[in-house]
């Protein structure tokens, strides 16, 4: 019996406003999200499914916290270092906050920002190795 994943199927966001993250992960950041007859949305990053959904439970004005337990960040790969400069203007003409084109260790580009939740999100350039 394997015991070893084959990849990463999917992840589920929870967001607070479905219009708002559909806008955002849609029209800033250029996947193609679509809804489901419930309401929720879902985009496709690679191979991975992306769900955002809603929960009645969710507190009044609660918002994302890599200081709790669970999930910290996501990071999408860019398929180019142009590509990550290219979403950074992207990023601050639509008024999002970020540092621009960072380097991690002083090696490897990325651009840090956060959706309309406060989730942490990279664009993140591995160049091909030699």
């Amino acid at each position: 019996m394997e015991t070893t994943a084959a990849g990463l199927d999917h992840i589920i966001l929870t967001v607070s406003d479905y219009e708002r993250s559909e806008a955002f992960y849609g029209g800033v950041l250029g996947f193609e999200v679509r809804a489901l007859e419930n309401g929720q949305r879902f985009f496709r990053a690679g191979n991975v499914y992306i769900f955002l959904i809603r929960h009645d439970a969710t507190p009044p004005g609660d918002r994302f916290s890599e200081f709790r337990i669970g999930l910290d960040h996501l990071s999408f790969a860019a398929p180019s270092e142009q590509a990550l400069h290219d979403l950074a203007e992207k990023l601050i003409a639509a008024g999002v906050e970020t540092n621009g084109v960072e380097l991690f260790e002083g090696h490897f580009p990325y651009v840090a920002f956060r959706d309309p939740d406060n989730i942490q999100l990279e664009y993140w350039y591995t160049p091909p190795r030699e």
